[in-house]
């Protein structure tokens, strides 16, 4: 029954994006690299993906794909400050160079991380990484460190590039109370 579910979420996904989940939802279930989960497929060794995406090599592995950060958030078109410092810190865990990948982001970083992407820092970097964490999208690691957690990360890997991934580009808020507001004004009207 859990199969069938799983098979109907991923119905009408392309293949990177079906990999992408698969691989995601093993490594967070501490299933990715068992052996288990390929036993007993039915497709053959030789129909596994070349390329695993970079997310689901490991650390020391070279990465058999070259992105810079500006090409990487490019991609996933993040619509906020928010939604970038969640690509950026996803950017240095996953898909940048084994020497530059970082657990961690502090807002000197994110800062450096705007300027490469975006041609422009942030304003204040720190207060975009504490939004991201009441949003959910980051943990903090310490005095002025984030992490990047499962949700951040879903955010990233399956949500972006899309509909911006948050409701009015991380306005959610502001368009609850202006539905709010607008439904006030017409019961008041009639």
């Amino acid at each position: 029954m859990a199969a069938e579910e799983i098979k109907a979420i991923l119905h009408g996904k392309d293949k990177i994006e079906q990999e992408r989940i698969i691989l995601w939802v093993a490594e967070s279930l501490g299933l990715a690299g068992s052996p288990s989960i390929l036993a007993g497929t039915a497709a053959p060794p030789a129909a596994a993906p070349a390329v695993l995406p970079a997310y689901a090599q490991p650390l020391g592995a070279p990465l058999q794909r070259s992105k810079d950060i500006k090409t990487f958030v490019n991609e996933r078109n993040p619509k906020s400050d928010v939604q970038f410092a969640a690509v950026a810190a996803y950017f240095y865990r996953f898909e940048s160079s084994p020497g530059e990948r970082k657990e961690i982001l502090v807002p000197k970083e994110l800062d450096e991380a705007g300027r490469q992407a975006r041609g422009y820092s942030f304003k204040d970097a720190r207060k975009t990484l504490n939004n991201a964490v009441a949003l959910g999208y980051f943990d903090r690691a310490g005095d002025g460190q984030f992490k990047l957690n499962a949700v951040g990360e879903n955010l990233v890997a399956m949500t972006l590039p899309g509909t911006g991934g948050e409701v009015n580009g991380g306005n959610a808020r502001r368009a609850t109370k202006r539905k709010k507001k607008n439904r006030a004004a017409k019961t008041k009207a009639k």
